[in-house]
């Protein structure tokens, strides 16, 4: 288990992606003109080089974890190869200042986690839209037994600023998907009619919570749970 890392890169130009020749070995799921490059092995004797590179920060990353924490703990990560048993599911905003296995000092195996834009769960409905976040639930409920459902919000939330910035029907993925929480968004306008934008936000960031906590109700019944994270490192009611 986590015996290394596969990086392949696909090299770029600078008008746009460079049309590369398909091979059988490797990239062959690709659509043809697209070929997989800088096949790497990650293990603990790979040299990385101190330049500042985001991938070369993930190679660090992973060897240190393999010299330290998986190192240490080699008796549940030999658990957790057979299989995973978490007792919560968390779903929680695609946000990079919002990682919840660093807020609540969670292990490898301790939570079954969806991170999507601004945290929503959609509704049970039969057009078979945004089934993703769906899926995942039904699979932490059915297969995986959960025995909670923690919807984790939090403040200067890009998706809730997108929703209440919105003026109309939008057609694009983010419009489309934010439109979840349009229950959110009409109370926020009734209940902050006046406000400034920004304290709208702030207002419907957690009625966003609720909503999703009102649409897992029409997906499963659970024991649910709604929390919110304050930027300025608050838990906030």
């Amino acid at each position: 288990m986590l015996r290394h890392i596969q990086r392949w890169c696909v090299q770029a130009l600078r008008a746009g992606l460079r049309t590369l020749q398909s091979t059988e070995e490797h990239g062959g799921s690709l659509k043809v003109g697209y070929t997989f490059k800088n096949r790497v092995v990650v293990d603990e004797h790979c040299v990385v080089e101190d330049s500042g590179d985001v991938i070369e920060k993930l190679k660090k990353g992973f060897i240190t974890f393999k010299q330290g924490d998986y190192n240490q703990k080699r008796e549940l990560y030999a658990r957790l190869a057979e299989g995973q048993r978490p007792k919560i599911m968390m779903i929680t905003c695609a946000d990079s200042r919002v990682c919840p296995t660093k807020l609540h000092g969670l292990e490898a195996g301790e939570a079954f986690i969806v991170r999507n834009v601004a945290n929503m769960v959609p509704p049970c409905e039969g057009s078979g839209e945004h089934h993703g976040t769906k899926a995942a639930v039904q699979f932490a409920v059915t297969i995986l037994e959960v025995e909670y459902i923690v919807v984790m919000g939090h403040s200067s939330c890009g998706g809730v600023m997108a929703l209440m910035s919105q003026k109309s029907e939008s057609i694009d993925f983010v419009g489309n998907w934010v439109r979840i929480g349009l229950p959110a968004k009409e109370k926020t306008l009734l209940v902050m009619q006046g406000k400034s934008l920004l304290d709208q936000c702030r207002y419907c960031e957690k009625e966003v919570v609720n909503v999703s906590l009102a649409n897992l109700l029409t997906l499963f019944p659970a024991h649910f749970a709604g929390c919110f994270f304050s930027s300025s490192m608050r838990f906030n009611p």
